[in-house]
């Protein structure tokens, strides 16, 4: 039986990220058929507070390529910002000292919940759709608070459960395909604000509006079986769900939803420096 809610097993988590291959393949699809043009991570990027000499720690960075944004603009560049970036694989980890070699960067190996630095350390941490891989978020979130400076912010990014995982286990129900529907997921918008507040004194959520318009369904079966939860699911379905989906396009398009959006978060509340509603955004 596949398992599509069980998102925080290390293994498949590492079977998931242990080459570049599949998150850049599941990232084209949004970069293909997502209606807001913005874009999710320029949205994100756009939402940090950067200012001169702040330390930044970006956790399960993946392929870094949030980071092109930054080496794009030289106002930016010229904060000179001591920025760190991570990620619990080795094989992503290699992909940013590749990538960020000799750029002024710096690249660990972290476990978000053995955070290698000192308390009070960064003025800003990013988390960005892995949380929900994290199966003590609890004790995740403790070291976040931990190694977070006192007016520093926390921005982490997720999904909702009323997106595009829910739009597949609709498919599944009406297809007949067998699946372990677990609401294990620990960290979504529904219940960030909940976790988030149990560590930290202001915690704000901002929803990022998007769909997917998908024309040719082959680039969204691509998706689906390069999930490694969905490893089980047998390639001789590949043809029905094909069917299924192609028979239900509007005006040549799949139309799939999506619920995506960020929490920001500040250890220290209220008086003159909530550091939540301070803005420093670059223009």
């Amino acid at each position: 039986m596949i398992d599509i809610g069980n998102m925080s097993n290390k293994a498949l988590i590492k079977e998931q990220y242990k080459s570049t291959d599949s998150l850049k393949l599941r990232k084209s699809l949004h970069e293909k058929y997502s209606v807001n043009e913005t874009g999710f991570q320029r949205w994100m990027f756009d939402q940090y507070p950067f200012r001169a000499g702040m330390k930044v720690l970006e956790l399960g960075s993946g392929r870094g390529e949030l980071w092109d944004y930054y080496f794009e603009n030289d106002a930016l560049q010229k904060l000179k910002m001591d920025i760190t970036l991570s990620d619990f694989s080795d094989g992503m980890t290699e992909h940013l000292r590749h990538s960020y070699s000799g750029r002024g960067v710096s690249v660990r190996k972290v476990d978000i919940l053995d955070i290698p630095f000192g308390d009070d350390t960064f003025d800003l941490i990013i988390a960005n759709s892995m949380l929900y891989h994290v199966k003590d978020i609890g004790s995740a979130l403790s070291e976040v608070r931990r190694v977070l400076k006192t007016d520093g912010l926390f921005f982490c990014s997720t999904f909702g459960t009323n997106g595009m995982t829910q739009f597949l286990y609709h498919a599944m129900d009406e297809l007949g395909i067998p699946y372990e529907h677990k609401s294990n997921i620990s960290f979504t918008l529904q219940n960030g604000i909940q976790l988030l507040e149990k560590q930290f004194d202001r915690v704000e959520r901002r929803d990022y509006e998007d769909a997917l318009e998908i024309e040719d369904v082959r680039d969204y079966l691509d998706y689906i079986y390069s999930m490694a939860s969905l490893q089980g699911l047998d390639r001789g379905k590949y043809d029905v769900l094909f069917h299924y989906f192609n028979s239900r396009k509007v005006n040549g398009s799949l139309h799939v939803p999506k619920e995506y959006g960020m929490f920001v978060a500040g250890r220290r509340y209220g008086g003159n420096h909530d550091p939540v509603k301070t803005q420093f955004h670059m223009q």
